[in-house]
């Protein structure tokens, strides 16, 4: 998570460190995103490679923008967790899994529509992962993490109903680097996700 913050601020400050100009001021603001995510994962162990599809995942994430004429930075950060419980006459167990998404989208601006403004650039960052499992059969209890590592295209728009307020949508391809909960597997995994998210954003100026 250490890196991920260091890259993300350096960007910031690569931004900032640009000249201003009074119609390219830089503008701050806060956002929140709805998604829906669809990701296929391929699994590569034993010579052999399975491929596994998964069901959507839907989700909220939190940013900050950076902004000017040119280009655009929003670091976010999302949280998810799932828990499947399985119960019989003898015993039961319980699984779960967490998930922190922290990201960013760094993007080329195209404001050549009145009160649109277009994007395109790049969305990468990490997803650190816990799980845990509990069975009252063996009185056991494991927990493992690992950490995901994606990265791809991203092209997005808002509309601005005013100045300081605006709705917009982004679709992301992801291209993602699976870590492994066993550090002495063999199995080696990577996914292509795509999402499609809907923006709500603030602007402070």
């Amino acid at each position: 998570m250490k890196t991920a913050l260091t890259l993300i601020l350096v960007v910031t400050l690569t931004i900032l460190s640009f000249p201003q100009e009074e119609d390219n001021a830089v503008q701050f603001g806060f956002g929140v995103n709805f998604s829906s995510e669809y990701t296929v994962y391929y699994v590569n162990g034993f010579g052999e490679e399975v491929q596994i599809e998964t069901l959507p995942v839907d989700l909220a994430n939190f940013s900050i923008i950076v902004k000017n004429n040119f280009f655009r930075l929003e670091p976010s950060i999302g949280y998810f967790t799932s828990t499947i419980d399985y119960n019989d006459a003898s015993s039961s167990s319980e699984y779960s899994n967490s998930n922190i998404r922290v990201g960013a989208v760094f993007a080329f601006n195209d404001t050549h529509i009145e009160s649109m403004n277009l994007y395109y650039g790049i969305d990468f960052g990490f997803i650190f992962s816990s799980r845990n499992f509990t069975s009252s059969y063996s009185d056991e209890s494991n927990d493992d993490s690992k950490t995901d590592i994606f990265i791809g295209p991203a092209i997005g728009g808002e509309y601005l109903f005013i100045k300081h307020f605006s709705l917009g949508g982004e679709i992301n391809l992801n291209y993602i680097s699976i870590g492994q909960y066993d550090s002495e597997s063999d199995i080696s995994a990577w996914a292509m996700s795509t999402r499609g998210l809907i923006y709500l954003r603030w602007y402070l100026n």
